[in-house]
């Protein structure tokens, strides 16, 4: 893959397109805190882990199988999955790291995101856990896909941009100095400006009688104060590492 920001900043644009559907479908569930409590799950015979946690894990044991997790931007949110049983064509990736897993949030990405479902659900209770954890399966996904990429791919095109000053800062081991060094304020407000007319422009053709309409500023913020921190983060774990 070439490594140019245009290029990068249009798929970047992509992901975000799906994440906005995704979440808009996720809302249209109530939150159904049940299905994250360990032990709730009315598996037979009894589990310990919740319903969210199950639906999780067997998905990515699954998709291990495939190969999904030797794509650079698919990071798996547990350790100890299966080894692929497919390896997918591999091409070149523009990247300059040996181990993928020294960039992995998925961590954060989903503290961030179950605590965001009070605020994007209504209702506590409506009894559609399956449907539920499944969408937060796939929120989860695309969340992981669009931070990973952006961590990686950006991270490796300001790296390009300016090598002699990113491996001071890094020898420096300055993290606040690279914060600063590859924020973009105006970027930043671009997307949260597309964000906001995106989600608007979904909802605007739905009919309110049959979908939860969700406040725009419910994700617009989601993407201000999660998603690109969480970008920003992974991209100083992959400096480090390409440095």
């Amino acid at each position: 893959m070439t490594i140019q920001l245009e290029t990068i900043a249009s798929h970047l644009a992509g992901l975000e397109e799906t994440l906005i559907y995704k979440l808009l479908d996720r809302a249209q569930f109530a939150a159904n805190p049940g299905a994250y409590q360990p032990g709730q799950s009315l598996f037979q015979p009894a589990e310990s882990f919740s319903l969210f946690e199950l639906r999780l894990l067997f998905q990515e044991t699954l998709d291990t199988q495939f190969g999904r997790y030797l794509i650079p931007e698919e990071r798996p949110f547990h350790l100890g999955l299966p080894a692929p049983r497919r390896v997918p064509p591999q091409t070149e990736t523009g990247l300059a790291i040996a181990d993928l897993e020294t960039v992995n949030v998925t961590g954060s990405i989903r503290q961030a995101y179950l605590g965001l479902l009070a605020d994007l659900c209504a209702g506590t209770d409506d009894g559609h856990w399956g449907s539920s954890v499944e969408h937060d399966v796939i929120c989860l996904q695309a969340l992981s896909r669009r931070i990973h990429y952006g961590a990686l791919y950006v991270g490796e095109s300001k790296f390009r941009e300016a090598p002699d000053k990113f491996r001071a800062l890094v020898a420096e081991r300055d993290d606040n100095a690279l914060v600063a060094a590859i924020t973009r304020v105006e970027v930043e407000q671009r997307v949260l400006a597309r964000v906001r007319a995106k989600v608007e422009a979904v909802q605007s053709v739905s009919d309110p009688a049959l979908r939860k309409v969700v406040d725009p500023s419910t994700i617009v913020d989601f993407f201000r104060d999660t998603i690109i921190p969480l970008t920003k983060e992974g991209e100083i774990f992959y400096l480090y590492q390409r440095v």
